[in-house]
């Protein structure tokens, strides 16, 4: 598993989750109030509602081992959301891969972790997208620091997803993201904490479009079993 703090050259292995850890958030995001979804748990199945929105979801995750030494992980989410700015139900269908070389304890990422995501309105196929990729740095990877990038396209609103790993109070930091923050032309406009109950952030004035786009996509995000963090597998 990769799910550690680390700072400057120090790493210190951690479990898979870090219930008092918060998110570092910057500050016009931090004096928002949070929107916790509540609901999404260690199920595989369940119901979610905040504020503005409701739904189900369903996922799952597997592994695949070859000659104890190809690893490939797999995973599976689907949601329904309904609620402000959804005239019809929006049902989102995701899919997770990354693949990689195990040698003993020490694991090596032939294909870093993609996870993609396509939508459907009342049943039928729509314009939008989702996709976050895993990409590592020679720093990153000393770091032992797992950065993703993506990006969601909904309703004619696209906005830019970037994992998070400062904590909050704290100059260390996590491997393996603690939430993602939404960019739109340049500027932070959102945060979904995903470490215990997921928390939405949304910058003041915000268009509706804007707010049910972002919170489309921290439900993907939310929903995501990351293969950071699982123990699937592990002895």
């Amino acid at each position: 598993m990769r799910y550690a703090i680390v700072a400057a050259a120090l790493l210190i292995s951690g479990c898979s989750t870090l219930p008092t850890a918060e998110m570092q958030l910057p500050s016009h995001l931090a004096m928002q109030q949070a929107v916790p979804i509540h609901g999404i748990t260690g199920w595989t199945h369940g119901r979610f509602h905040s504020a503005d929105y409701h739904g189900g979801y369903e996922r799952s995750e597997r592994r695949m081992t070859f000659l104890d030494t190809f690893d490939r992980r797999a995973g599976h989410a689907t949601f329904t959301v309904s609620g402000l700015e959804i005239s019809s139900v929006i049902e989102g269908r995701c899919w997770m891969r990354e693949k990689a070389l195990q040698f003993g304890s020490a694991s090596f990422t032939t294909k870093p972790m993609a996870y993609r995501c396509e939508f459907l309105s009342d049943g039928l196929p729509f314009p939008a997208r989702f996709e976050l990729h895993e990409s590592v740095s020679n720093l990153q990877s000393a770091l032992n620091q797992y950065e993703r990038r993506g990006e969601i396209a909904l309703g004619g609103e696209v906005l830019q997803i970037r994992s998070v790993h400062a904590l909050k109070g704290t100059p260390l930091t996590t491997a393996a993201p603690i939430g993602y923050r939404f960019e739109q032309n340049g500027k932070i406009i959102g945060a979904v904490e995903t470490n215990g109950t997921p928390r939405l952030f949304v910058a003041a004035g915000s268009d509706p479009g804007v707010k049910r786009t972002m919170f489309i996509g921290a439900m993907a995000l939310a929903l995501l079993w990351d293969p950071a963090e699982s123990h699937l597998g592990d002895v």
